[in-house]
């Protein structure tokens, strides 16, 4: 077969680029030895037996003392009453910087989940904290109702999303965080905050990127819109095409984001707009195309010709067609991601955004790097939470990767000093070396976050080592 008409979406992209990952390393055929299972986990005070925690990459992992699930917010309040433990708050375990791990109580809002209080006049709904993305879209939907935006992995919990700034991409869209009109935390003697613009402005804004280090946000009320469907168009162009329109094609469309392809000439660009249920065609088909064969084709010939690895892959991307997928807006935005990878992101202004990925393309190619993990880029608006990495500057978000079971330190160790260079600040759910002062350096608010930190939880039941480091606590 040959690599024409084989479809490349953003849906399919991060699988292919996984499938030849395994085929030139050769994981896909290894087989280890056959040892014994060893018992997990540990048997508690209480007698209880209690199971190791890793992420969902793997490269974070704990064994905590106590796993916590309340059946309902008045059981999670009585049981912040009476823990003596430190506590941290997983989600889906979708980040990848040290957030979760304890040795103590690991505490998951996975049973405080749903959609109520429906407001259709002023397009509001208030949401449980341990709500995912992916069952959020389709609650909304039945109810003719909206996200603003969301993410491409939508596995998270609502919590979750908004404790790191989770967000998509859109010009005139900010981070999820920014869809919050009140929120409740439960503080950790127990105490019902409810925080808005008006009312503990202070506490709101700490919160909106709140890291776990505040209390356990219980409910969100959320600004939505009237249900919509979405038009997404995918197509190859040349590296220098794409850095060249990115401003251009940012201001053309409602959502605008980039997959440049390292080690090539290429990237893939993505566009999403609003369409009425009437613009899509009356005979329109899901795509179905899967970028598997190709990539395992190539993935093949490298494992015999690994010198020419950068004119394969340009070769397969040049014959990729464009693509067009019409939907639900939930559907359209949440992609499955069933390649696991470790992840770098930093936001750099959005006037250097492009000159910085090309910066790191560029630096990928002279250090030789054996990277083909698709380096992700979007354009998110400014916003006016403390720790939000849109903190009063629309940002440009510049997403790395490798395979989750392969070294990415090399790799990140080689471009992150470009996004200090163009003055970036991380994701706090990524991976990151920066300690507390840089931190500080980088966020005008960072005092004021610690200040309503030390106030809400003066004994730091809430931190772990990690946190600790970030926010310079002995």
């Amino acid at each position: 077969m040959n690599f024409d008409r084989i479809p490349l979406s953003r849906r399919n992209l991060l699988k292919a680029a996984g499938l030849s990952a395994l085929a030139t390393t050769g994981v896909a055929c290894s087989q280890k030895p056959s040892q014994p299972d060893e018992p997990l986990g540990i048997i508690n005070d209480q007698g209880e037996h209690v199971l190791p925690w890793s992420n969902w990459s793997g490269n974070q992992s704990c064994q905590p003392n106590r796993r916590w699930v309340p059946r309902n917010e008045e059981e999670l309040i009585q049981g912040l009453r009476n823990s003596q433990h430190n506590i941290r708050m997983v989600g889906a375990g979708h980040s990848f910087s040290a957030l979760v791990p304890t040795d103590q109580t690991l505490l998951s809002l996975a049973r405080l989940r749903g959609v109520e209080q429906i407001d259709h006049d002023n397009h509001q709904v208030t949401v449980w904290g341990g709500t995912r993305l992916s069952t959020l879209g389709q609650a909304l939907w039945q109810h003719n109702m909206s996200l603003i935006n969301m993410s491409d992995i939508d596995s998270q919990s609502y919590s979750g999303a908004i404790a790191t700034s989770t967000h998509g991409t859109g010009k005139h869209l900010g981070s999820m965080s920014t869809h919050a009109q009140q929120l409740r935390i439960i503080s950790a003697q127990g105490e019902i905050i409810e925080c808005s613009q008006s009312h503990h402005k202070d506490i709101f804004q700490a919160a909106g990127n709140h890291l776990g280090a505040l209390g356990v946000i219980s409910q969100a009320t959320i600004r939505t819109e009237p249900a919509y469907y979405l038009r997404e168009h995918s197509w190859m162009m040349s590296e220098e095409e794409g850095l060249a329109r990115a401003e251009e094609l940012r201001d053309a469309h409602r959502h605008y984001e980039m997959f440049a392809l390292p080690n090539s000439k290429y990237m893939l660009g993505i566009t999403i707009d609003k369409i009425d249920a009437s613009d899509i065609p009356a005979d329109y088909q899901e795509p179905a195309g899967d970028a598997y064969e190709a990539f395992r084709m190539m993935s093949n010939m490298i494992d015999y010709m690994p010198f020419a690895r950068s004119w394969l892959v340009n070769y397969g991307a040049s014959t990729v067609k464009p693509e067009t997928r019409y939907g639900q807006s939930n559907d359209i935005f949440g992609n499955v991601r069933d390649i696991r990878f470790n992840e770098m992101e930093y936001v750099v202004p959005a006037d250097v955004g492009p000159a910085c990925l090309r910066e790191i393309l560029d630096t990928i190619k002279k250090q030789r790097l054996p990277i083909i993990f698709p380096i992700e880029a979007r354009y998110v608006q400014a916003d006016d939470i403390w720790l939000s990495p849109f903190y009063q500057r629309d940002g440009f978000a510049i997403s790395c990767h490798n395979f989750h079971d392969k070294d990415y330190k090399r790799y990140f160790a080689a471009i992150e000093p470009i996004f200090w260079k163009y003055d970036g600040r991380p994701h706090w759910g990524k991976i990151h070396s920066l300690k507390a002062n840089e931190m500080a350096a980088r966020y005008d608010r960072f005092s004021d976050f610690k200040r309503v930190r030390n106030e809400l939880d003066p004994h730091g039941r809430f931190l772990n080592e990690h946190l600790k480091v970030l926010f310079g606590i002995a």
